[in-house]
C-alpha cells in the first residue's frame, strides 16, 4: 500500500480500500476478513469511502457488495509527487 494512501485515508481505511479494489463486488463480511478488522468496522469504513465517492455498494437479496469507483481507481493509480529535484 503507497504510504501516502496511508497517510491520507488512515492506515484500515487504505486497508479497506485495497481489499475492494483486489476483490470487487465483495461482501461486508468478506472485506472484513481480508482486511483482518470486525464486519461493523468494515462496515463503516466501506459508507465513509462511499461517501467520498471512492467506493460503490450494490446489493444482492441481503448482500452489500462493494465495488470501487473510477474516482477510487484513479486514486490508487495515482504515483503521487514527484521526487524533490527532479
Amino acid at each position: 500500500m503507497p504510504p501516502a494512501l496511508s497517510a491520507l485515508l488512515g492506515r484500515t481505511r487504505a486497508v479497506v480500500l485495497c481489499v475492494i479494489a483486489d476483490h470487487p463486488a465483495c461482501t461486508t463480511t468478506q472485506l472484513a476478513q481480508r482486511a483482518g478488522i470486525s464486519p461493523a468496522s468494515a462496515s463503516e469504513h466501506a459508507t465513509t469511502l462511499r461517501s467520498a465517492g471512492l467506493t460503490t455498494l450494490t446489493r444482492e437479496r441481503k448482500a452489500a457488495l462493494h465495488t470501487l469507483t473510477h474516482l477510487g481507481l484513479t486514486l490508487l493509480n495515482t504515483n503521487g509527487p514527484a521526487p524533490a529535484g527532479t
